[in-house]
């Protein structure tokens, strides 16, 4: 694993793996609704992300959660995305109207996939209510969009991603609802993957296109997640073990080595609080000497930050519409988008690769 750090406005933590998969596909996924009050954050990481696009070289997808503004003068994500994208893009808004109200007003999620990307269906799935207090009462819904997908070779695949919500928290309720949540999406993304094979002949009314029996598939889940710790915000393992759990049994972490922000100089939060003035910054670099001898002394990461999580799993649609495992695709990069005027909001990506070596067996035979 290699670590990297690009000094920019739109500042980029890059963590390499090694792997000998090729470049697939690439999914962006973040919390935009704090960015919008403040358009030059979110300009400055959606040119960023346009940046790893296209060094990538591959087909994209980005998970825009909570995309809406309380600010009148704000520009809005739609205006924003197409500035820094221009026609690269298709752009689809999940609001109250798209979502029969699952979306609340102010609260949009955007799904902006590249133009390589054919979409098959689209699908919403309302998610258990999160209760944090009387005062607060947020509605969830993931989002599902499923795509003809083209993979390195040239062969043509299935894909479904899906943006999701959770909650971390310390309490057994939050530990409760985060299970409920991850159910519901994953019954969600099973139907729109069944709803896709039984229909897969027609793609709304228009030519025929290949049936999805026989192909290779991958499923990516986006979440958005909330926890709370007692320095900052933390991961809790046992927890994020339980979600995936609820998410499959064959699902597998995508973000598991940026789940931390250790490799960072500073957590986002407190290298944001170290730039008001010198004294806030000598308290900053205090506590995270204080942060790195508990993490000395305990052996746990105390002074991480929340990071949302990405999960997959790929498979392959048999000719009874079942799905096998595959096991072929894998991670090449992770980075987090990082160092804006709201510490808590960021942008994370993962560059999937597939593996190409067995595809080449299947076609000459095993070797002896």
């Amino acid at each position: 694993m290699t670590i990297r750090k690009t000094e920019n406005k739109g500042r980029i933590l890059t963590i390499e793996h090694p792997t000998e998969s090729l470049p697939a596909l690439t999914v962006f996924s973040g919390n935009a609704g704090q960015l919008l009050r403040g358009d030059i954050p979110t300009l400055n990481v959606l040119k960023a992300m346009r940046q790893r696009a296209q060094r990538n070289g591959v087909a994209y997808v980005i998970h825009i959660q909570e995309a809406g503004t309380i600010r009148k003068n704000s520009l809005g994500m739609t205006r924003l995305l197409e500035e820094v994208f221009g026609d690269e893009i298709d752009i689809f808004r999940h609001g109250p109207e798209e979502s029969n109200g699952q979306v609340r007003q102010g609260l949009e999620q955007y799904i902006v996939s590249s133009k390589s990307l054919a979409v098959r269906t689209r699908g919403i799935v309302h998610l258990p209510v999160v209760e944090r207090n009387v005062m607060r009462r947020n509605q969830r819904a993931a989002i599902n969009t499923s795509y003809d997908f083209i993979l390195p070779g040239g062969e043509q695949a299935y894909l479904e991603t899906t943006g999701f919500h959770y909650d971390l928290g310390l309490t057994a309720l939050s530990k409760r609802v985060s299970g409920l949540q991850a159910l519901e999406t994953q019954l969600g993304v099973e139907k729109l993957i069944q709803r896709d094979i039984e229909n897969d002949s027609l793609s709304n009314g228009e030519a025929a296109r290949k049936p999805l029996r026989g192909l290779k598939g991958l499923v990516t889940f986006s979440g958005d997640g909330n926890t709370r710790g007692l320095i900052g915000t933390r991961w809790h393992m046992d927890r994020i073990e339980s979600l995936k759990n609820g998410l499959g049994g064959d699902v597998k972490e995508a973000t598991e080595e940026i789940s931390v922000t250790a490799n960072l100089p500073h957590s986002i939060q407190q290298e944001f609080i170290g730039k008001k003035n010198p004294f806030l910054k000598l308290a900053g670099n205090i506590i995270d000497d204080v942060i790195y001898a508990i993490d000395d002394t305990t052996g746990s990461k105390w002074g991480e930050r929340k990071l949302d999580h990405q999960f997959y799993r790929d498979f392959t649609i048999t000719h009874e519409g079942t799905l096998a495992p595959l096991d072929r695709f894998d991670i090449i990069e992770n980075n987090v988008f990082y160092d804006f005027q709201n510490a808590d909001h960021y942008f994370i990506s993962t560059l999937f690769g597939y593996l190409m070596n067995n595809d080449q067996e299947e076609k000459d035979g095993p070797s002896r």
